[in-house]
């Protein structure tokens, strides 16, 4: 974790809690935690890079990413891993530098190409058993926050944050 300097996610399941709402006319509506939120300009401050890769397209989670500021919101990918490589190579990361918070199958080339590969805790067992590291929250209720504070307390990041 010491050497952490980007975290990347998937959306579904991680940002949310998987489900999704559909009204008649097609709108589709997510739920994001707050505390997932609250935690992105101390990342930002601290000099950590956060993005979405997601395999599915939304306007929600494009809307969610924008109105957080995140460096990159990326959907409808298909080879994670590659976007992953492209990513790394622009934002002058070496790909051990690199956590990713994934939960399903498409996630698990990703998890043997990242420094850390992290899972919630409600992830399928075969996900958590190829997983670096299992969160104890549960997909939509703060994984990426659990994650953050992992990452900023190694650094020594989020005794500074707490002591302003």
């Amino acid at each position: 974790m010491m050497g952490i300097r980007a975290i990347f996610c998937e959306a579904d399941g991680i940002l949310t809690n998987g489900k999704i709402s559909y009204e008649a006319d097609g709108k589709e509506y997510k739920q994001f935690h707050v505390k997932d939120s609250a935690i992105i300009p101390y990342l930002r401050k601290s000099g950590i890079i956060t993005g979405v890769i997601s395999g599915r397209e939304s306007d929600v989670v494009n809307r969610w990413c924008a109105d957080l500021k995140m460096e990159f919101c990326h959907q409808g990918i298909l080879d994670k891993v590659q976007t992953v490589e492209k990513l790394a190579k622009h934002y002058q990361l070496k790909l051990k530098e690199v956590a990713f918070i994934g939960s399903d199958l498409s996630d698990l080339r990703v998890f043997r190409t990242v420094g850390i590969s992290v899972t919630p805790g409600d992830a399928l067992d075969y996900i958590r058993r190829e997983s670096d590291l299992v969160l104890l929250t549960k997909g939509g209720g703060g994984v990426f926050r659990e994650l953050a504070d992992i990452v900023l307390a190694v650094q020594g990041e989020l005794k500074k944050i707490v002591d302003q």
